[in-house]
């Protein structure tokens, strides 16, 4: 399996991975929108004197969000999305 990597800057365009948009929102957080357009997460790096850590948040109603895990790697954070 492939490591993926944060894009930290936005780019001409949209990462696509498994299927889903990541959208710079700022450095450092990204919206994980599904094909059809609905926003289904966030993913936000915390940088830390020992490395990046990576949260994944998903959305449950239009207002709120639940934590799902804090990873050490961006994949793994984008895996709770697939």
């Amino acid at each position: 399996m492939s490591t993926l990597s944060a894009p930290r800057t936005a780019r001409a365009g949209v990462p696509v991975v498994r299927g889903r948009s990541f959208i710079l929102v700022r450095d450092g957080l990204w919206r994980i929108v599904d094909p059809d357009g609905a926003v289904i997460g966030y993913i936000e790096c915390h940088p830390g004197g020992d490395g990046d850590r990576y949260s994944a948040r998903r959305v449950v109603f239009a207002t709120r969000t639940r934590e799902v895990g804090v990873f050490w790697r961006f994949d793994d954070a984008v895996d709770c999305f697939r």
